[in-house]
């Protein structure tokens, strides 16, 4: 046996060699400067400093959010009891209780809490339903005339808003005032929960 080749054996014509085709995209010059730019640039004092600030504040925001997300039931207990001494100064014989553990109980705009009637009467003066058993209120920040006031909609059982309690004097002058457009604008929101 013997190695030589055999003249039409070899794909490629004998004595030519393959061409090797380089990219045209801008040719290993630009690739290779672009490159070590690159390396310099993240090796650079300015760039590690703002990548540890940038680090440093996605940690903040980190542990911000964790305290946020486990103090929630502590927070819902605080709104809770401030909503029930604002209705106990108003005479109201509604009070805010905490909600079935099953359900959702925040959202990024409010909290929702079971509604309890904590007198024996159910009935207004004129003899109407006036408390329904699974009536349930949203705790939320009202925003009306530039303004942020305190709010609570009561919702009955088949979720429709019954009607809204601000929680301050500032907030009870200003429902008043606000058009019915902008009350179904709240009203919709709510009940799409």
């Amino acid at each position: 046996m013997s190695n030589e080749k055999k003249p039409g054996l070899s794909a490629e014509p004998a004595g030519i060699e393959p061409e090797v085709s380089e990219p045209k995209v801008g040719g290993p010059k630009f690739t290779e400067s672009f490159v070590r730019g690159f390396l310099s640039l993240l090796d650079s004092v300015v760039v590690r400093d703002a990548l540890k600030l940038l680090g440093w504040i996605g940690s903040i925001l980190i542990i911000a959010g964790l305290c946020w997300a486990l103090t929630q039931p502590v927070r819902s207990r605080f709104l809770m009891r401030a909503v029930n001494r604002v209705l106990e100064q108003y005479g109201d014989p509604r009070r805010l209780n905490e909600l079935s553990s099953g359900s959702r109980g925040s959202s990024m705009i409010g909290s929702w809490y079971t509604m309890i009637l904590i007198k024996a009467w159910q009935q207004d003066t004129s003899g109407a339903d006036y408390f329904s058993e699974g009536t349930k209120a949203f705790v939320f920040s009202f925003i009306a005339e530039g303004t942020f006031f305190p709010c609570a909609a009561v919702v009955d059982p088949t979720g429709r808003v019954q009607e809204f309690i601000p929680l301050n004097i500032h907030g009870k002058k200003i429902l008043d005032r606000i058009s019915p457009g902008i009350l179904k604008l709240y009203i919709r929101r709510i009940e799409g929960f």
